[in-house]
């Protein structure tokens, strides 16, 4: 791992002051917590799918479940430290009961390359929040946070790259075309806002909030944070597009992010 949480990261330095009452950041950041620290469950899934090849799941097992579960263990020190209050291993367990029967094998796309694909949309979506989560920090000049953040969103931009090399492996041999790819591309698009974030912030929701004003929330943050540009350079990466095509093409996809409040 390139960096350690309890080692790189000065929790002791953290402006609890100035975001203890920021129940948008606490919800953000416990949602995140919940879903990267269940990365065990999501590498067994993909282990298991990805069973023969030796070298995607010993890096699956060794290095990305690690650095997956190291930034929920991070969230949660940080959470710890501003909302000391809040049992975060109590609601957690009910976040893992609820999501487990959605997080299966035969959920996964019917295909390795398919998957990966899938698994690139869902990088995109990562890197780019934890980089508008950077961005937020630094404007209310809480910058431990803000190096939290930039760490992981540097991790989640290298798990894209290694899920890129995967998807390459297998794409010419299960024939895709740029047909196929954009439909996997759209309908995982289509879930950005999908089951685990929906669980966990039902399980962290203790002021009965909307859920639609949280996301209308999350669009408005998204407005001033979100790097659209980072997200749909990213997001068209698998069509193996020259850079004429993709600049052309970017114009028609990076409203599409707006709209869904991606970030």
């Amino acid at each position: 791992m390139r960096w350690n949480y309890e080692k790189d990261i000065k929790y002791d330095e953290i402006d609890k002051d100035s975001i203890k009452d920021n129940k948008y950041l606490f919800k953000n950041l416990v949602i995140a917590s919940f879903i990267e620290i269940t990365s065990d469950v999501y590498d067994m899934n993909l282990s298991k799918f990805y069973e023969g090849d030796e070298e995607t799941v010993n890096w699956l097992n060794n290095t990305w479940e690690k650095e997956e579960i190291q930034h929920g263990a991070s969230l949660k020190k940080y959470i710890n430290r501003v909302w000391p209050e809040f049992d975060w291993d109590k609601h957690y367990e009910t976040f893992r009961t609820n999501y487990l029967p959605f997080c299966k094998v035969e959920f996964l796309e019917p295909t390795r390359a398919k998957e990966m694909i899938a698994r690139i949309v869902v990088e995109t979506g990562t890197s780019t929040f934890y980089k508008a989560i950077a961005g937020y920090a630094k404007d209310i000049n809480e910058p431990v946070l803000e190096d939290l953040a930039l760490k992981i969103s540097k991790d989640e931009v290298y798990h894209f790259e290694m899920f890129e090399k995967v998807f390459k492996k297998y794409k010419d041999e299960e024939k895709l075309s740029r047909t196929d790819i954009i439909k996997v591309l759209y309908d995982r698009l289509k879930e950005i806002n999908n089951e685990d974030v929906k669980i966990a912030f039902d399980t962290v929701n203790d002021d009965n909030e909307n859920y639609e004003k949280f996301l209308e929330d999350t669009k408005k943050l998204a407005k001033k944070y979100y790097p659209y540009k980072m997200a749909t350079k990213m997001f068209m990466r698998p069509l193996g597009l020259n850079s004429m095509i993709e600049s052309a093409i970017a114009s028609t996809i990076s409203p599409a992010f707006r709209i869904l409040g991606i970030g």
